[in-house]
This record gives C-alpha cells, sequence and structure tokens, in this order.
C-alpha cells in the first residue's frame, strides 16, 4: 500500500515514537521453548477481526463517516476467543498477521494434520540427508519429500527483486495438489517436537550446516528479515509486567496453538494497555496477570471511556500529537488505544480527567480482586 508523502512522513514519525524506548532484546519467532512458524504456512489461521453484520456496519457508517471504521477496527479475538478491544495504535498494520502474503489464505487444516506431517517429514529428512554431503542430500529429500506428499513446492515469485515482496505468495491456480506454498523443510527440528526450519544452522536436524539456499528455491537466508510480522517488532517493546502477562496467556501452548494465538493481536493488546499492567504490577494486584480478567476490565474501560465523542472534530489531537506530548510511553499509546479525542486547547486538564478515571478503575478492580 502506498501512502501520500505526508502521511507516510507522519507514520515514520510515529514509528520513531512507538519504538524509542529501550527493546527488552526478546523474540517472538523464538521464544523460551516454543516457536513461532505462522508467517511461513498458508493454512494455520489465527487471531482475527471480529466481524461486524452487514446491518450494524450500515447502521454505523450511517452515523459517520469515522464512526462505522473505529468501532470495526477496535474488535479482535485472542487467545481462546476472547473479546478484546483497544484501537490498532500501529499506523500501517492492524494486529493480525500480515507478513508474507499468503496466512490464512487456505482453510486451518488443524494441529493433528500438521504434526503429522512435520513427523512425517522429520522421519523422511533423517533419513535422506547426510551431513558430509548436505547439498546433494537435501535436493534428494525435497524430491522425496514432494513425491511423498504430491506436493510441489515453488513461491509465485521466486526471482528478481519481486521477490523480495512477493515470494511465498499462493499460487492463483492452485487446486489442492499441485503447487503449494508451504516449504517442505518446514518439519520438528528436534525430538521434543519443536517446529521450524530442518535446514537452520541452528536446527538439530541440519547438524550445523546451513542448507536454507541449497533446496532450490529463493533465498532462504533472509526470511526472517523479509518477512517477519509486525507483532514481532511490538513484542521487543513490551514491558517485563505485560511480558508477565504473556507468559501466563501462552503458558502450556504447543507450536501450533502459539503459532496461531500469540503472535498478533495478544501482542498488540498488551502493548496497548502496557501502561495499566505496570500500574497493577506496582499495586501487587493479585491475579493481575489473568486474561481473561484483565481482558474484562479493560474491555469495561473502553466501553465506558469519557474522552471519546462521536463524529470528527477538526481540534481533535491526533495520534501523533498525542505522542508527541510530555508524558511517559505507555500512557500515550493507552490514549490512543482507548480512541481519546483529547482537543489541543484542553488538553491539561482532558489528561487530568483521563488520569483520575484510570485511577478510579484501577481501584475499583483492586477492591473487587482482593474481595
Amino acid at each position: 500500500m502506498f501512502y501520500p508523502a505526508e502521511q507516510t512522513e507522519r507514520i515514520s514519525a510515529e514509528q520513531r515514537i512507538l519504538r524509542s524506548e529501550r527493546s527488552n532484546g526478546m523474540n517472538l519467532c523464538q521464544y523460551k521453548s516454543v516457536s513461532c512458524i505462522r508467517c511461513c504456512l498458508p493454512h494455520i489461521g489465527g487471531d482475527s477481526h471480529v466481524e461486524d453484520s452487514e446491518r450494524e456496519r450500515s447502521a454505523s457508517f450511517g452515523k459517520g463517516e469515522f464512526s462505522g471504521c473505529f468501532r470495526h477496527a477496535s474488535r479482535y479475538l485472542g487467545p481462546g476467543s476472547i473479546l478484546m478491544k483497544f484501537r490498532n495504535f500501529h499506523p500501517l498494520k492492524d494486529p493480525q498477521i500480515n507478513a508474507s502474503q499468503y496466512e490464512d489464505s487456505f482453510p486451518d487444516v488443524g494441529r493433528k494434520e500438521m504434526e503429522r506431517r512435520f513427523s512425517e517429514r522429520r522421519r523422511l529428512f533423517l533419513e535422506i540427508y547426510n551431513p558430509e554431503q548436505p547439498r546433494q542430500t537435501l535436493l534428494r529429500y525435497m524430491k522425496a519429500a514432494q513425491k511423498n506428499e504430491g506436493y510441489r513446492y515453488r513461491p509465485a515469485a521466486d526471482a528478481g527483486p519481486v521477490s523480495l515482496f512477493l515470494a511465498g505468495s499462493v499460487p492463483a491456480n492452485h487446486r489442492q495438489k499441485g503447487e503449494l506454498p508451504e516449504c517442505q523443510l518446514l518439519g520438528f527440528v528436534d525430538g521434543k517436537g519443536r517446529a521450524g526450519c530442518m535446514a537452520h544452522p541452528l536446527a538439530e536436524t541440519s547438524c550445523g550446516f546451513d542448507g536454507r539456499d541449497h533446496a532450490g528455491f529463493f533465498h532462504h537466508t533472509g526470511c526472517c528479515k523479509n518477512v517477519g510480522c509486525q507483532a514481532s517488532e511490538e513484542f521487543r517493546f513490551l514491558s517485563a509486567s505485560a511480558v508477565k502477562i504473556f507468559d501466563q496467556a501462552v503458558a502450556g501452548m504447543s507450536w501450533y496453538e502459539y503459532s496461531r494465538h500469540a503472535t498478533s493481536v495478544l501482542v498488540y493488546y498488551l502493548r496497548s494497555y502496557d501502561h495499566l499492567f505496570q500500574k497493577f504490577d506496582i499495586r501487587a494486584i493479585p491475579d493481575a496477570t489473568n486474561l481473561r480478567r484483565l481482558v474484562e476490565f479493560t474491555n469495561k474501560l473502553y466501553d465506558e471511556w469519557p474522552l471519546r465523542t462521536p463524529g470528527h472534530d477538526s481540534d481533535r489531537m491526533s495520534s501523533l500529537d498525542i505522542l508527541l506530548t510530555d508524558i511517559p510511553l505507555p500512557e500515550r499509546i493507552t490514549y490512543i488505544a482507548l480512541d481519546s479525542r483529547f482537543k489541543t486547547d484542553h488538553f491539561a486538564s482532558q489528561l487530568r480527567q483521563a488520569r483520575k478515571h484510570l485511577e478510579d478503575s484501577l481501584e475499583l478492580f483492586a477492591r473487587s480482586t482482593n474481595g
């Protein structure tokens, strides 16, 4: 998508501010004992918007050009189909996976089928691959895997500069068998069921050899840098308080569940309300890492937020205006997530009102949790 020069400049300015704090150094793709490979699969599904009915959309848009957009864009399904309400603070991407342009392009085949496929690939890989002849045996493995599965892996664009943007896109002529935009190098890389690229140099299966670029198709060594999702960028700026909630939410998830539910809406939700989660930590509120309880609280906060008025005021502060204010960055992001419509001339008084409402809401939540 292309934007006018002025909008592009504003977006860049917002991104510089949003990611100006120190990174926590964590990697969403490889986190503790679990890994996400959703950007490599065309049929794993995942978190998404909550769709309005046609009647609801029509009624909402009838109230004004922007009301329908904001209403529709502020409702998402997180882990366990939990409804999460917040306005997207990211000017380019919605809180859902959008990395290599083919995620969710096929019906979700389910965890059982993917684990069967990955187990069979691992068995075949270990049977054929020889670390003393990695290039030759990798090609031999790919041919055997394609024959075994009945699919031939081929990106829609696998040559030239365009491959940097389109590599892995779903071929328009796909008919269940034939070309599948899912690499047969994807499988279980160790005996513990960790999913990933079996030819990656850090994978147990590859014996230290980097075979990603020797299997007869486009350069895989640049995959992560070129197609990494936006959620992985946001994850690096979560506070320790938000990470506690993330840990509780993903505890016990398989690679499949983690790939579906931990790499989109959840990360954006945590970053949206990180300011509040840090306050929970300071107050040592019991059950402050219980995701369902927290979402109930933030959804109620979103629904009852007093600094949101209908219409589109010309003197309303933009998200960039809010990000440029001299208050803690997580607090700025929370006000954007709550769709706060501060007015430039009344910002100081409205900020006091916003802070008081947050404190009162936190106090009520603390009382209900304690008692």
